[in-house]
C-alpha cells in the first residue's frame, strides 16, 4: 500500500501562511485600489440606445 502526504516544508505551504493578511488591511487596499482605478472604469462605462438593444434582440431572435 503506498501512502502519500505534503510534507511540512513544501514552498506553497509556507507561503499561504506568510501571504495571511488580516481583513482590515486587505479591504484597505482593495478600496485604494479601486478609487485609483474608477476614472479609467467610468470612462468605459457605456448605456447603450433602445435602438440599438432592440436592434440586438432582433438579430439574436433571427438566428
Amino acid at each position: 500500500m503506498m501512502t502519500t502526504s505534503t510534507p511540512i516544508n513544501n514552498p506553497n505551504y509556507l507561503n499561504q501562511n506568510s501571504e495571511s493578511l488580516s481583513s482590515e488591511t486587505f479591504n484597505d487596499l482593495e478600496l485604494m485600489f479601486y478609487e485609483n482605478i474608477k476614472p479609467q472604469l467610468n470612462q468605459l462605462s457605456r448605456n447603450p440606445d433602445e435602438e440599438t438593444i432592440a436592434k440586438i434582440l432582433a438579430y439574436s431572435r433571427s438566428l
